[in-house]
């Protein structure tokens, strides 16, 4: 989920042999029932028949009862093959998992297990004037800085994408653009990757306001706060020289995943490209092209090969290696805050970019996907 290195000395390993080692240690030692919680969760399929990581996982485990996963914000409620139920709810309180198992005292065995979702209330709760008085304070102290309204726009610039995802992770969306065009027209690169995972929330003020949005964030403006909620995690803008061949593994990076959402997905900026979704992860780009003047995919073919060289714009966690992205950090210099350069480019000051002018992003085809299952745009 980060870059590798990142960890420090830490290691991260297949967990399937030690949940299975615990399990047998606590066994012997008269445990008679056993759960495993991880940061790991399902990523496609059904409530009872899901498909991802954490479902891998569950599958290969030996005297496992319940896995509780995490992460990917999907409900799941699944009885394995092996026995094991695996649950995992939504995230950000908005559903919590009971699990309930049944003992028989007698036998020691475990004889029923279900789990059901439940909705959280704050009835009857009495909130934490300490706390409130806290959080009030911390906006007020900020307010001058991430509520200054820098920019607008003549449309929402919403996180979701062009196919209706919520989290903007399998098409091309309005702020990828806006994100990878930052980058791009910045440093005068070539072309400019972003990955879709390190964009967490819309660009554009919410129409009612709030937080260090104005009540009036109707006219659809945009503050230097809802930029860093945006883009909250402090990735550095890196640019880097790269082969035709190295731009087309970071891309086959991106779409490695489809049709699954992942947050590896690409924003680009400067070209758009195509992939076949029946081909093998690793061999799925098939080509691409230059943008035009206008925006449009309707420029010259470019070359994917080691033959040609390209200057490139992204973030460093792509740039080191995240996201199974090839790493390229070494050989790249180092240059602004992410979410900087972006509150510069909607305040116009950054090259290209105009003054008091609003966004007017538009879904352009930067990327095309072909084949048996691709995410379609939304409406159509």
């Amino acid at each position: 989920m980060t870059r590798p290195g990142a960890l420090g000395p830490y290691r991260v390993i297949d967990p399937v042999e030690p949940i299975n080692a615990e399990a047998a240690r606590l066994r012997d030692q008269g445990a008679d029932v056993i759960l495993a919680m991880g940061h790991m969760g399902a990523t496609g399929g059904t409530l009872t028949e899901p498909t991802g990581p954490a479902v891998d996982v569950s599958d290969r485990l030996e005297g496992v009862d319940v896995v509780v996963g995490d992460h990917t914000d999907v409900q799941v409620s699944a009885v394995r093959l092996n026995g094991t139920l695996l649950v995992e709810n939504r995230s950000k309180g908005v559903m919590f998992t009971r699990v309930r198992l049944v003992m028989d005292i007698e036998r020691g065995e475990l004889v029923y297990r279900t789990a059901d979702y439940h909705r959280p209330w704050n009835i009857g709760v009495t909130p934490d004037l300490d706390m409130i008085a806290a959080l009030e304070q911390l906006e007020v102290e900020l307010a001058p800085t991430l509520g200054q309204v820098i920019g607008s726009a003549v449309q929402p610039i919403p996180r979701a994408d062009a196919c209706g995802m919520e989290t903007g992770r399998t098409c091309e969306s309005l702020i990828g653009d806006v994100v990878a065009d930052a980058l791009r027209t910045t440093y005068g690169t070539d072309f400019a990757i972003t990955n879709s995972g390190g964009i967490r929330a819309d660009l554009t003020c919410p129409p009612e306001g709030g937080e260090f949005c104005p009540t009036d964030a109707g006219k659809l403006q945009i503050t230097e706060g809802q930029v860093l909620t945006a883009l909250p995690f402090g990735n550095v803008a890196v640019t880097v020289e790269i082969s035709g061949a190295e731009l087309k593994a970071m891309l086959e990076a991106g779409v490695a995943a489809m049709p699954a959402a992942s947050g590896a997905f690409p924003q680009i900026s400067g070209f758009c490209f195509t992939y076949d979704l029946d081909a093998e992860p690793g061999h799925r780009v098939t080509g691409a092209v230059r943008q035009s003047a206008d925006g449009m995919c309707g420029g010259e073919e470019i070359d994917l090969s080691e033959a040609a060289t390209y200057t490139i714009a992204t973030n460093d966690f792509t740039a080191s290696g995240g996201d199974n992205y090839p790493s390229i950090l070494t050989r790249a210099s180092t240059r602004d805050i992410l979410a900087s350069v972006v509150s510069a480019y909607v305040a116009g000051e950054s090259p290209l970019s105009l003054p008091g002018e609003p966004l007017a992003p538009k879904i352009e085809g930067r990327i095309v996907c072909e084949g048996e299952g691709c995410p379609a745009p939304a409406g159509g």
